[in-house]
């Protein structure tokens, strides 16, 4: 496929992004993002996605690095639960304090699709799809930020 580039300014594009990345991640959904209030993550639609993506055959892996995890907890009972079915194939990580300054967010799938937010208080986003090298800086920073973040929110099947 030729890479596709699309430039996002509603709220309302910005979500449909997100679930044209997840639908179509094979193995892997990296997200990065405050809390995950922008895209609507626990909305029925997107737990379906999820759900999809992570039940399917084959290896699967979900990484999340979070600013403030904990608003999962009070305001996300739909991806607690779907945290908790698929606990085998999703880590959570909380930012350190010294990275929270950082404003931007990103969905990544599987090295070649990306939703990138530039400031998670506005829409304005890029969408990049079939394009490996213009993810590949955006892993990069996620997989650094990833290793900077800690464990936080213990999700198995018995609850946290």
């Amino acid at each position: 496929m030729e890479p596709a580039y699309s430039l996002i300014t509603t709220e309302a594009d910005y979500r449909h992004a997100c679930d044209v990345v997840i639908a179509r991640a094979q193995y892997e959904i990296l997200i990065f993002d405050r809390d995950l209030s922008a895209p609507r993550l626990d909305e029925k639609s997107r737990i379906d996605l999820l759900t999809r993506f992570l039940a399917a055959e084959g290896l699967r892996h979900l990484r999340i690095v979070l600013h403030e995890p904990e608003i999962l907890r009070s305001r996300a009972p739909r991806l607690m639960q779907l945290f908790a079915r698929f606990s085998h194939l999703i880590e959570i990580r909380q930012s350190p304090d010294n990275l929270r300054h950082l404003a931007d967010t990103h969905i990544l799938a599987d090295d070649n699709c990306a939703i990138r937010r530039f400031q998670f208080d506005q829409p304005r986003s890029a969408l990049i799809l079939d394009d490996p090298g213009a993810v590949h800086p955006w892993r990069q920073r996620f997989e650094d930020l990833w290793e900077q973040s800690l464990p936080c929110l213990s999700v198995n099947a018995t609850g946290l």
